[in-house]
């Protein structure tokens, strides 16, 4: 075995032949009568040269903690020919530092004498460990207990969510010891557990407060988005520091108050507060998300001037921004001058590449990596099945060395994405039984593969294994049920899971009319569009798409054109395409074909294919040859290889007697290679749906 092992065997201290009597404080005799109810021999006072060496070994064994080599500390204990509680405490922090509390307990045990910071450092050695219960007994037993205890004690409750157990600690703490140290604790710890109103009232109760307290609640306020009340304790503040001022930044960043948060930014620049790289960063994430590329480039500007271009994290925030704004040669040469470059920073410039298609450069990037994770692994996974190479991302999945949730939920989601709802379902069924708990996303992406499938059975087993793995609460899950309930014909467990949410958001809304729209309810889907105000939901283009789909199957034309014509005047929202290709079929099936025309006619941007198409549809319906045969050559203009248009107007023609016509069409059909795929559907045959059969279920437990 290892020399290295010998810190897990019982140690004896040196024999006294092997000390310098001058030094020998640690005597035989006294060692084999002493207890530790039992005060030790008071050792001999050391002379300056001494002390100077026992100083030198204790900061040797520290030093050697702190970088982890622990056979060295260990070694230079053994090597002293004496000790004090110090060496011994230098010693113990070594080992809970680095995870070694078994070896730490038996230093505490072995220690001849004890003081508070010993004491201090083995409670705080089982709460890195979250070990509880024994830090919870030794703080129990400890003789004298000082401001550090109790603080040690509260952070740790409050890290592994104790917050009744922390505050109890917190009101038997003398008066005398409590400082902001162990205040600022629990007011993390109750900010960490969602708790912003028992935070607040710690922070109230507070005598005496530093600026850590006041930063603890400002960064508390803003993360709820309670930015008024967060402002108001900065302005309160007596003294801020950079940590403050980062706080109120990132709070009005993220609650989409962006003019405010630069405010902020330039005033703290003309206070003089020194900024640091967490600033910058937060800075530069604002403007990747809010694609303000210019003000990105200036921050850009500002960490070249200041020196802070070999900082890694703030490199990786500038190649993200470039990435999101397509500008990747910037993300390129971003990420080749930095002189020091880790995971994150060939992840980001990898999915930058990915984002904008350029899979062979994302390629060689991930083959070049000189270290891969599971996240460069998933990216590709993703790129590939983004180009629509599934069996690529197949391949790279199973080549993964290691994998985890989100891998399995992004072959899942590619499976879906490609049309291969069969995979889906079957993928994740092998995810669950890998052990893997699935996540909202893996949910919502096999909920989709059974709704396309209108595979019922196998959609109610997902809503059990949701039920199971406690993902009821989350509304895109939600939204997911209801789709799949609607599109497999059970609109009324859709509706019912839509009115068990207590907050509907616009993903819901629009899930619960799409399918009222497609069983026909076309009043219900109205009353909905309606009662959304009240749900704090303001619709959305996708909305629109709904209400107009549902007001055409049911010949509601009044309503729906009404509709149409509110989008801009009355939400601000322009009509896209599809929006107006569902209003042309609302008026062509009510048979109101030259508005229809019109509405064609006076659309900002070129007629596309879907609203020729609709109007061929309404022109056949209502037996009109004239709108059919335009309809029909601007089909047969923009998709001269698709069938539809020929078949359409070449029945017209033989319905109305055309014989020279339908010949005609026929030939230019021929003439230009087009060719009618046959049809198929979806069956159940022997109980096998899709090759995923009927009798796999999900267990999630």
């Amino acid at each position: 075995m290892s020399s290295f092992v010998l810190c897990f065997a019982k140690r004896s201290v040196p024999r006294a032949s092997r000390l310098l009597s001058a030094f020998d404080f640690f005597r035989p005799s006294s060692l084999a009568t002493f207890s530790h109810s039992q005060a030790p021999a008071k050792p001999a006072p050391l002379d300056r040269e001494s002390r100077h060496l026992l100083v030198s070994f204790n900061s040797q064994i520290t030093k050697s903690g702190r970088h982890g080599d622990l056979l060295a500390a260990q070694s230079t204990f053994d090597r002293m020919p004496f000790r004090d509680v110090i060496s011994w405490t230098a010693l113990l922090t070594a080992y809970t530092e680095n995870g070694r509390i078994s070896c730490a307990r038996r230093v505490f045990d072995d220690m001849p004498i004890r003081n508070t910071a010993s004491w201090n450092a083995m409670i705080w050695g089982y709460l890195r460990c979250r070990r509880l219960s024994e830090a919870r007994e030794l703080f129990s037993r400890m003789p004298a207990r000082n401001a550090v205890s109790y603080g040690a004690m509260i952070t740790g409750l409050a890290k592994c969510g104790m917050m009744k157990e922390a505050e109890e600690v917190y009101e038997v703490m003398p008066r005398g010891l409590r400082d902001p140290v162990s205040a600022n604790a629990l007011i993390c710890g109750y900010l960490r557990t969602g708790q912003l109103h028992m935070a607040a009232r710690v922070f109230e109760a507070m005598e005496v407060r530093d600026v850590v307290s006041w930063s603890s609640l400002v960064d508390g306020y803003c993360k709820c988005g309670r930015i008024s009340d967060a402002r108001a304790v900065f302005d309160a503040m007596p003294e801020r520091n950079v940590v403050s001022w980062t706080a109120m930044i990132r709070g009005c960043l993220k609650c989409g108050m962006w003019r405010v948060g630069f405010a902020f930014f330039l005033r703290m620049r003309r206070e003089g507060v020194c900024i640091n790289s967490t600033t910058l960063s937060v800075m530069i994430d604002a403007c990747a998300e809010l694609d303000r590329i210019e003000e990105g480039i200036q921050f850009h500007s500002l960490i070249l001037a200041m020196g802070l271009q070999d900082d890694v994290f703030l490199g990786n925030s500038i190649i993200i921004m470039y990435a999101r704004a397509h500008w990747m040669d910037s993300a390129r040469r971003t990420f080749d001058c930095m002189n020091t470059k880790d995971v994150v920073s060939w992840n980001s410039l990898i999915t930058g590449y990915i984002w904008q298609n350029s899979l062979e450069e994302a390629h060689a990037l991930f083959e070049a990596m000189p270290e891969k994770d599971v996240v460069s692994w998933t990216s590709m996974v993703v790129g590939f099945s983004n180009r629509g190479w599934i069996s690529e991302s197949v391949r790279l999945f199973q080549e993964m060395p290691e994998k985890d949730e989100f891998a399995w939920t992004a072959i899942i989601s590619a499976f879906v994405a490609n049309g291969e709802h069969g995979n889906a379902l079957r993928w994740f069924n092998h995810m669950i039984h890998e052990g893997f708990r699935p996540n909202a996303v893996a949910i919502s992406s096999v909920l989709s593969a059974s709704a396309s499938l209108a595979v019922l059975d196998h959609g109610m087993q997902i809503h059990a294994c949701i039920i199971k793995t406690n993902l009821e609460p989350d509304v895109a899950v939600q939204s997911s049920l209801v789709s799949m309930y609607a599109k497999c014909g059970n609109v009324t467990d859709a509706y019912r899971i839509f009115s068990c949410l207590c907050e509907p958001n616009i993903v819901a809304v629009n899930a619960m009319m799409t399918a009222f729209a497609q069983h026909g309810l076309a009043k219900e889907a109205l009353k909905l569009f309606d009662d959304m105000q009240g749900y704090g939901c303001k619709p959305n283009q996708v909305t629109f798409l709904c209400i107009l789909s549902a007001c055409s199957s049911a010949g509601m034309v009044d309503e729906g054109y009404k509709l149409f014509k509110a989008m801009s005047s009355s939400y601000g929202i322009e009509p896209g395409p599809d929006h107006y290709t569902c209003t042309v079929d609302l008026l062509g099936r009510a048979g109101f074909l030259r508005e229809a025309v019109e509405l064609i006619n006076s659309m900002p941007f070129p007629p596309h294919s879907a609203v020729w198409g609709a109007l061929l549809n309404a022109s056949t319906m209502h037996s009109h040859l004239e709108l059919a045969e335009l309809a029909a050559q601007q089909l047969m203009n923009l998709e001269p290889s698709k069938a539809t248009a020929y078949a359409v107007l070449s029945n017209m023609y033989s319905l109305t007697g055309r014989k020279k016509d339908e010949e005609r069409i026929r030939m230019m059909k021929q003439s230009n290679g087009v060719r009618k795929n046959p049809g198929y559907s979806w069956v159940i045959l022997a109980n096998d749906s899709s090759q995923l059969k009927q009798h796999e279920h999900f267990n999630c437990g």
